[in-house]
């Protein structure tokens, strides 16, 4: 690969003590030096434009199964899982896919939801009254992404902690220890593929107001998903659509704690909260090194010379504090705004894999935030909690303990 001043490309050590630490000063750093850098899997692209033109250029497809065949898992059960998600596939199929979930997984559909959303907040609260501390992450945010994925999706409360087991064995299919795991992962797979299979069959024949019945029934000139498809898409916006928001909300959490003078704004002004929640996810991110890319063919691209099968990665933690971009970037503001025709964060991706979930997702956020600030009226940590490698596909707190006012106002 040539790099034009090859000399001044910073290398970024992702697994070394300063991007552990403070991933977000470990980018500034490398971002101001240029708009990529080497790391230990592939071209980190470091500054808003490039990211987002890599994002949308189509000669760059995500990783599928690359990583399995990697570890000696071409072909298998876990093989086809992973090249049926929608985010691995390309070209036609990909089109048609997303085209008919689109036409089920609506805006309508999810504002819709938005008093369930409200009612579960003020429940899972109302639990913590008269505690002197509570695990924020474990007995809010977890539960709160989850139950409203179950009901939104249309999984029966009663399954929700199988659902949870298969889907966190599933996850073990996207790290580096596949081998070890592998008897887990595909007894995850066959399980929830029977779940999926039985629920559906249970939908067609009786639909609910839910997603997976919008699903089972939606098509397009008499096409429809196929099996493999719904099964590949239920499985995405279980794990997918908890982890995002579940890590959101901790970030959140910690974020505001930080800033008291704008968590008391945003109790006392609730038409703050869609600017807040975009300025959240701009700043603290679940996600800061974005799904890698890989060069479908060899290409010219920003002054690059790229041979097949060279991988980068679209850092969006970095792009959503570009100075270029944004007023004083590294600055925390709720009230900070985005004019129309400006560019946003890209903490949602872009291009054709653009998050299909980022309304439920700023939804659940714009509902939870605002209840939370109006009945934590003191945001107190009550330690540093425990933290998830930046280098997952997901970054925010594990644990994170809270002092909650002994009586929480309705």
């Amino acid at each position: 690969m040539s790099i034009p001043y090859r000399d001044q490309m910073p290398t970024l050590n992702l697994y070394g003590p300063e991007f552990q630490a403070d991933p977000h000063g470990a980018l500034r750093l490398a971002r101001e030096q240029n708009w990529c850098a080497s790391t230990p899997i592939g071209i980190a692209v470091l500054r808003h434009q490039e990211v987002q033109a890599l994002l949308n250029h189509r000669q760059f497809r995500t990783p599928g199964a690359d990583l399995l065949a990697m570890q000696g898992f071409g072909e298998g059960a876990m093989a086809g899982a992973m090249r049926s998600f929608l985010l691995n596939t390309e070209g036609a199929d990909h089109d048609r896919v997303r085209r008919l979930v689109t036409r089920a997984f609506t805006t309508r559909s999810v504002d819709a939801f938005r008093p369930r959303m409200r009612a579960i907040a003020h429940e899972l609260l109302e639990a913590q009254a008269g505690r002197v501390e509570f695990d924020f992450m474990a007995d809010f945010a977890d539960r709160y992404a989850w139950q409203i994925l179950c009901e939104f999706v249309g999984i029966p409360a009663g399954a929700l902690m199988e659902i949870q087991r298969w889907n966190a064995d599933i996850g073990l299919m996207f790290g580096l220890s596949v081998a070890e795991h592998a008897p887990r992962i595909e007894a995850a797979l066959t399980g929830l593929y029977a779940f999926i299979d039985e629920l559906a069959a249970q939908l067609r024949q009786s639909p609910g107001e839910n997603l997976l019945s919008a699903l089972v029934s939606v098509e397009d000139a008499g096409d429809l998903l196929t099996k493999d498809e719904l099964r590949a898409m239920a499985i995405t916006l279980m794990s997918a659509g908890s982890s995002t928001v579940t890590n959101q909300l901790g970030n959140a959490i910690v974020t505001l704690s930080q800033h008291p003078d704008q968590w008391r704004r945003l109790a006392a002004e609730r038409d703050l909260v869609t600017q807040a929640v975009e300025e959240l996810i701009r700043f603290s991110p679940s996600v800061i090194l974005g799904v890698p890319r890989i060069a479908s063919d060899d290409l010219s691209w920003n002054g690059l010379e790229v041979q097949r099968g060279a991988c980068f990665l679209p850092v969006v933690g970095s792009a959503n504090r570009d100075a270029a971009v944004f007023e004083q970037a590294d600055r925390f503001d709720i009230t900070r705004k985005v004019e129309r025709g400006q560019p946003g964060h890209l903490a949602f991706g872009g291009g054709i894999h653009y998050c299909l979930g980022a309304a439920l997702a700023r939804a659940e956020l714009q509902e939870a935030l605002p209840i939370l600030a109006e009945r934590l009226t003191t945001l107190e940590l009550a330690g540093p909690g425990e933290w998830l490698p930046p280098t997952e596909a997901v970054y925010g707190p594990i644990k994170l303990p809270l002092r909650p006012p002994l009586h929480l106002p309705h």
